[in-house]
């Protein structure tokens, strides 16, 4: 099989190659592969530079007053651990937990909690409001002029709040994400594959995007923003996605977005491929809402908000992730029907493509991450990441079709229906 996939190869022009090729080249190649390795390249040149002169020059320290904003729905199991990794890692630091309407004591852990800690606020809601309404319900007690938001059932890294406000010194910056990495990684076969993913486009890929001034995400698990920002856009708007949405508004008002990927949260990862599915398909549908209707506008020149930085942003979902995402599949199935000797030396030969811009991709993680003994076992992943993205792309090509035509977001149960109700359907 080997000898005749080779054959094969060698026969073909480099049309031919393109032509099988261009799938994974278009949809992924050119966004993480040679990009990311090009600004590897670039930063590695420039730490030559740095350590012939004598290293990079240093800064004075920046360290704001911060308020950690804890917000989460029947967090009673986690919430403690969530709050020991948080209280005590910076100072001038209060913290802010607020319950979502709880059934399971987790305002109760967290009043115990700050009976003994100063400094810690515990919100209860009677009502479950979902998590934009949980996130501004804090915003009014707020004192610091930067709000730090981690997940209930996250674990904050030493230092890592420390290193997330740093980008807030410009004081054009409303918003900067942290990096979340696996805490489970260790659990199974998709928990490792979860968490190579994530050191290639967390830690990674939205490096690059920072640099290159398109980033549209900031983490719902660890993020910080600038609280008078918060207050002109309105706070966190209803919906699945809210961080993202918020992010894009924040763009249009003007506003820079940064990436820190040495600020690190952990957090747990799904367990199966069921959970997985159904979490991707809720990430991607916020792509077809926000990109494809309620922020149409970032592409209208006549826009305040327009900025030829946010049309990168639409032109980047429409074409890179959602358009070539139909036209890949649509490719797989004609070869298969009109070249059906072609196609499984094509899926070997973009198989092998696939593998070798991985391990390129773990280089590139291998150059930045703080942790090399505990990233370093992703390079067992790179020949299974072939088949585990295209399991991430169906996921996404149902998630699209789904809300293009349907609107499946807003019957999930991410948002309360009396909240979902309410509000007005993009």
């Amino acid at each position: 099989m080997l000898t005749a996939w080779i054959q094969w190869l060698s026969s073909r022009t480099l049309g031919e190659l393109l032509l099988i090729a261009w799938p994974l080249l278009c949809v992924d190649g050119l966004r993480y592969g040679l990009a990311t390795v090009v600004m590897c390249l670039a930063d590695a040149v420039r730490d030559v530079v740095d350590w012939l002169r004598d290293g990079p020059a240093s800064q004075e320290e920046f360290r704001p007053p911060i308020c950690v904003v804890l917000a989460g729905l029947n967090e009673a199991d986690t919430i403690g651990a969530t709050l020991e990794s948080v209280w005590g890692s910076y100072a001038p630091m209060e913290i802010i937990v607020v319950d979502d309407g709880s059934t399971d004591g987790m305002a109760d852990v967290a009043k115990k909690f700050a009976q003994d800690h100063p400094g810690v606020m515990v919100i209860r809601k009677p009502q479950r409001g979902g998590k934009s309404s949980a996130l501004n319900c804090a915003l009014p007690f707020a004192k610091a002029p930067i709000l730090v938001c981690v997940d209930t059932d996250s674990h904050v890294e030493p230092g890592a709040i420390e290193r997330i406000v740093q980008p807030f010194r410009d004081p054009r910056v409303a918003a900067a994400s942290g990096a979340v990495v696996a805490r489970n990684a260790n659990t199974s076969l998709l928990t490792r594959l979860q968490a190579a993913e994530y050191l290639r486009s967390v830690f990674v890929g939205r490096l690059l995007s920072s640099r290159l001034g398109v980033l549209s995400i900031v983490s719902g698990a660890f993020g910080a923003y600038r609280r008078s920002a918060l207050e002109r856009t309105g706070g966190w708007d209803v919906g699945p996605g809210e961080d993202g949405d918020l992010v894009l508004r924040l763009r249009k008002g003007g506003w820079q977005v940064r990436h820190v990927p040495l600020a690190q949260c952990l957090t747990n990862l799904p367990t199966k491929w069921r959970q997985l599915f159904k979490q991707r398909r809720r990430w991607e549908w916020a792509a077809v809402t926000f990109e494809c209707r309620k922020h149409l506008d970032l592409a209208n020149v006549r826009s305040p908000g327009f900025r030829l930085s946010n049309l990168a942003i639409l032109a980047e979902t429409w074409f890179f992730r959602i358009l070539l995402t139909y036209l890949a599949a649509a490719s797989m199935v004609v070869m298969a029907v009109c070249w059906p000797g072609w196609f499984v030396y094509a899926l070997l030969t973009n198989y092998a493509l696939c593998v070798l811009l991985e391990l390129a991709q773990w280089m590139v993680v291998m150059f930045y991450t703080p942790k090399p003994a505990r990233d370093a076992w992703a390079l067992l992943c790179v020949p299974l990441m072939p088949a585990y993205f295209l399991f991430i792309k169906a996921a996404s090509l149902v998630a699209y079709t789904e809300e293009f035509f349907w609107r499946r977001s807003y019957r999930d149960t991410f948002v309360p229906a009396h909240v979902s109700r309410r509000t007005w359907q993009w």
